[in-house]
């Protein structure tokens, strides 16, 4: 049984969801901004070098530029209100594009990186100029800097005390986390190349130069793996941390009408949507219409507590 959210609250939840939205926006425009820079800035000093490295890195920025592009998308269809066919919205469009996201990052950046690497390695070339590589890197690893410091300055919020890790974890803003993953793969990756292309100038060696892009191949994988591991996760309804639940649960017990909680499931259906369905024991009412208006005080409460909630079923019982 549940009833429906009145103006007051919806636009509360809505405000709340569009706050995180704008950070989240402009974190993936920021990344946006960088890699498109990077990318072309690495195809133009890879024409002059020939650095296997570069090339890889060059092809990374790009497939980041459509990533963050797949981002803006997922977050725009997560956006949209329920219909007959998505009656729960398509809160978990933000998912599906995270996930396609780790893929390419996978085939497109990993793969390609590791392969071309190996290819460089059995068969060196040296590359030419490489004072304009150390150049391209350093510029590029400072616009890439910027871009990890936007997307952290966005997720400090929702982030609060917990280390960067478990936010990583736990954190149903898969924008947000895929948008902190690249940004640190790609700043990994830049450091990489910007060794091998050292040792390739130190040692007159050209086969760290394959050597780097292995190494940068590597990273990637890693990288995608993490993230399609927790994005999968959410796309299988993962319930939010327990420390949430917790909350949800000992607030229905603060309810006054609410004799005890009976069974509580709580599901991650967007980027900070939760999906609530209560079963409760009411102490005992006087009438049918005083059972309804106790459901509908309980629901206002928990939406006001909770603006996470996006969809909210209670249920009496007397088990």
């Amino acid at each position: 049984m549940g009833t429906a959210e009145g103006p007051a609250r919806s636009r509360e939840r809505v405000r709340y969801i569009d706050g995180m939205s704008a950070a989240s926006s402009r974190a993936i425009a920021l990344a946006l901004t960088a890699n498109l820079g990077i990318a072309l800035s690495k195809v133009a000093v890879f024409l002059v070098t020939r650095s296997s490295s570069l090339l890889t890195e060059a092809i990374h920025s790009f497939a980041d530029c459509a990533n963050q592009l797949l981002l803006f998308l997922g977050m725009h269809q997560g956006r949209k209100a329920g219909d007959a066919r998505h009656p729960l919205g398509k809160g978990q469009a933000a998912f599906v594009a995270s996930f396609l996201v780790a893929l390419l990052l996978f085939s497109v950046g990993g793969i390609y990186s590791v392969a071309e690497g190996l290819a460089k390695i059995r068969h060196p070339e040296h590359p030419h100029h490489l004072g304009w590589a150390v150049g391209l890197l350093v510029f590029a690893s400072g616009l890439e800097g910027w871009s990890l410091a936007g997307a952290l300055k966005a997720a400090k919020g929702e982030r609060g005390r917990r280390s960067l890790l478990r936010f990583l974890r736990q954190s149903s803003s898969t924008e947000l986390v895929v948008v902190l993953a690249e940004d640190i793969a790609a700043l990994a990756g830049l450091l990489l190349a910007l060794a091998a292309v050292l040792l390739v100038m130190v040692t007159g060696n050209p086969v760290w130069d394959g050597v780097g892009s292995v190494a940068i191949g590597l990273v990637l994988i890693g990288v995608a793996l993490f993230v399609g591991v927790e994005v999968t996760s959410l796309l299988m309804n993962e319930a939010p941390p327990l420390a949430v639940r917790a909350a949800l649960r000992a607030a229905v017990d603060e309810d006054p009408q609410v004799d005890r909680v009976l069974h509580l499931i709580a599901v991650i259906v967007g980027p900070e949507q939760l999906m609530v369905s209560l079963k409760v024991r009411f102490r005992e009412q006087s009438s049918g219409h005083a059972l309804v208006e106790a459901i509908n005080t309980l629901e206002r409460r928990l939406r006001e507590r909770f603006p996470r909630i996006r969809h909210l079923f209670v249920e009496p019982d007397e088990q």
